[in-house]
């Protein structure tokens, strides 16, 4: 027992002695000595430094208490944007401190939010412009402001159950902190003829999700549906489940989710049904060149419980969004919607499809 400790002793006095000016990284472990060397490559599980004693060194992840960098070194965040970052580390206080690019002091990061340092592989290239998806990076906003939102008018148009047009009005807001999400939408498509009803479809929306890991994540999620010329006097789905960021940078943000739950409706000839149902789709956006918006949703909500290749839901939605002239909160919006029911009610068609055009406000 006596040897060990003297070899360990003998490798901390060398560690803690090694000229700092030589090599400009220093790595701080838990026990309180610390490495001088130059940062190779940090992953999940260990860091590797070239040292003037052992050349190539290879230290678990989990025993680094901070590290500090003289020069930039390229990073992967958790959230999949590779960067620049320089690190600094007070052994006093315990403080990290970790500067992004050109952002001075990020307050908050942590070493956690490195996925990697000189990733070999990283899974997209960032372009070297400004032009990002709002809400696409799992970092929490500088500003703690946390909500963003829309608002949008637009003309409806619907063939399927019904041949009409109208005015749809939808509004959503986003509580984003970067490690969960909250999301709420509520939309109305209501058409008068001759104080006539010829078209009502009322929708609302909530999901929450939480990131277990980088790509990782659990969600729940509410809905709520009144269409008359569905014969859909309520409908209510409640899920829960896992998804996963298939992609998650700057300019994209690809995922995708499986959830299982219950759905219950309430007809307007005053029947009901209940179903334990299942759910699978996606959540698709990219930025395409400097302005154009393109938006895909799909999901599939078969019936557990009840044949479910006979008793399913397919619903997508398709999105394109240009803003005008420049602006940062007015966009121009083009949607196209599609409902598929492979059983639907008596005297009730399978697909209703939906095309739309408007106008979106940001805030």
């Amino acid at each position: 027992m006596g040897l060990k400790l003297s070899v360990r002793g003998g490798w901390a006095a060398a560690l803690c002695c090694v000229a700092p000016a030589v090599f400009a990284d220093t790595v701080y472990l838990e026990d309180g000595s610390r490495i001088n060397g130059e940062i190779v490559s940090l992953s999940a599980n260990s860091i590797m430094m070239d040292t003037a004693f052992a050349d190539s060194l290879t230290i678990s992840r989990n025993q680094i208490e901070g590290l500090a960098s003289d020069d930039t070194l390229t990073v992967l965040l958790s959230s999949g944007r590779q960067t620049e970052a320089r690190f600094a580390y007070d052994a006093q206080p315990h403080t990290q401190r970790i500067d992004i690019g050109d952002d001075a002091g990020n307050d908050g990061l942590t070493l956690d939010d490195i996925a990697e340092i000189a990733p070999a592989v990283v899974d997209a290239q960032q372009d070297e412009d400004d032009y990002e998806l709002p809400n696409a990076d799992s970092l929490p906003p500088e500003n703690g402001d946390y909500w963003s939102g829309s608002a949008e008018v637009a003309l409806n148009g619907k063939s399927g159950n019904t041949d009409t047009s109208s005015l749809l009005t939808r509004v959503s807001a986003l509580r984003d902190t970067g490690g969960t999400r909250l999301s709420l939408s509520a939309s109305a498509d209501r058409e008068e003829e001759d104080n006539e009803t010829t078209s009502e479809e009322y929708l609302g929306e909530a999901r929450f999700e939480d990131d277990l890991t980088q790509r990782l994540f659990w969600f729940l999620q509410q809905e709520l549906e009144k269409d008359e010329f569905e014969d859909i006097d309520l409908r209510s789905r409640t899920l829960i489940g896992p998804g996963y960021f298939l992609a998650r940078r700057d300019r994209l943000t690809f995922k995708v989710r499986g959830g299982i739950g219950h759905q219950y409706e309430k007809y307007t000839n005053g029947g009901n049904n209940s179903e334990l149902i299942f759910s699978a789709g996606w959540d698709y956006a990219q930025l395409v060149g400097e302005w154009l918006t393109l938006t895909h949703e799909f999901t599939a909500y078969p019936e557990v419980t009840n044949s479910p290749s006979e008793n399913f839901i397919l619903e997508s939605a398709l999105g394109v969004e240009l803003p005008i002239a420049n602006s940062d909160v007015w966009r121009l919006r083009a949607g196209l919607d599609h409902k598929y029911n492979n059983n639907p009610e008596p005297g009730v068609e399978d697909l209703d499809t939906t095309y739309n055009f408007g106008v979106l406000r940001n805030f």
